[in-house]
């Protein structure tokens, strides 16, 4: 159960969600963080939810990873930096691998989970050795991420346009004790999992005009406090895609059905997407961690493809169009995305 001051912090929360949401504010974030992503098998886009659901008794089962290339930051300026005293980490790369299940509970309610895997590679820290700036290599860091549990249930559905309310929580099931080189424990920001329990809100709509697809969606969770007295910063995700179905054989269906025909290649949808990550500064022990936060916003072109017996394989390549971190920090540098998933 979440503890009574997690539960005051996100009625407090809540209370400024909407004006959060309004405004677009540039809330702060940690860099080398996988971005959310609900995939139940819809055709069209990759990272943008749709607003369709799964048809009533429909079982999607998928895999799918998140590779996050970061500009690392030099070790002569994480030596600056511990002189300073700053709490300054870089990371080389992030990878999220990823299982998932969904399941139509109706033909307008859909429920899922997923479970990562989460590798960080090549964490070097800024570090104070008696006056004297280091650039200390604290190592990888692995394990089993927090599952993810999440509904969709879609509240409109009227001439090829959707729309659906996205809830659900991520669980603190992720590994929390992964040790540096030197033995000390990883920091929370570092570790594969929070040890929170973060529900998250949200709304997914998409229309199609023939081959024509336009998606979009938004989605806020609230982080609470987890594991060494962190709280993470809630995070703002928002999508909008277009899509342009590039081959469909005679006779196939319409453009967000899950249902496939007898062809071996079902479809083909091109993808272009804009994919924003916004969050909130982290805070560890009452103090707001100053190297923390920002705004990142992807243009990311991808492929979706529908192939015989219900499988639908996609990939994606996202590059930063703006990245407004706060201080030092790993900046993005692309994100690789990729999967497949199978409906039965």
């Amino acid at each position: 159960m979440l503890r009574l001051d997690n539960q005051k912090q996100i009625g407090q929360k809540l209370k400024n969600l909407f004006c959060i949401i309004t405004l677009l504010i540039h809330n702060n974030a940690y860099a080398d963080h996988a971005s959310t992503k609900l995939e139940t098998g819809s055709a069209g886009a990759i990272m943008t939810q749709s607003g369709s659901t799964l048809p009533k008794g429909k079982l999607v089962i998928g895999f799918g990873f998140q590779f996050l290339g970061l500009d690392e930051i030099p070790d002569a300026r994480l030596e600056q930096l511990g002189v300073a005293n700053e709490d300054v980490h870089s990371t080389a790369s992030l990878l999220n691998l990823t299982g998932i299940v969904a399941y139509g509970i109706t033909d307008n309610f859909t429920v899922g989970l997923s479970l990562p895997y989460v590798e960080r590679t090549d964490v070097r820290e800024a570090h104070n050795d008696m006056g004297i700036g280091e650039a200390e290599l604290a190592g990888d860091s692995k394990g089993l991420g927090d599952m993810t549990l999440f509904g969709q249930y879609r509240f409109f559905n009227r001439n090829k346009s959707h729309a659906a309310l996205l809830a659900g929580v991520k669980t603190p099931t992720g590994d929390t004790d992964e040790l540096e080189l030197e033995g000390a424990r990883f920091e929370t920001e570092q570790q594969p999992g929070s040890g929170s329990w973060d529900p998250f809100i949200g709304l997914a709509i998409d229309k199609s005009w023939g081959i024509i697809g336009l998606s979009g969606n938004i989605l806020y969770t609230i982080a609470t406090k987890g594991t060494q007295d962190t709280d993470l910063g809630d995070t703002f995700n928002y999508n909008i895609a277009l899509s342009y179905r590039a081959f469909s054989p005679e006779g196939s269906h319409d453009h967000s059905s899950h249902v496939h025909g007898l062809n071996i290649i079902h479809y083909v949808d091109l993808v272009i997407e804009l994919n924003g990550d916004s969050k909130e500064k982290a805070v560890i022990a009452s103090h707001k961690e100053e190297h923390t936060g920002g705004q990142t916003l992807y243009l990311s072109p991808g492929m979706r493809i529908g192939a015989k017996h219900s499988w639908s394989v996609f990939a994606s390549v996202g590059v930063p169009i703006n990245n407004n971190i706060n201080s030092e920090q790993s900046e993005p540098d692309y994100r690789i995305i990729g999967g497949i998933s199978k409906a039965f």
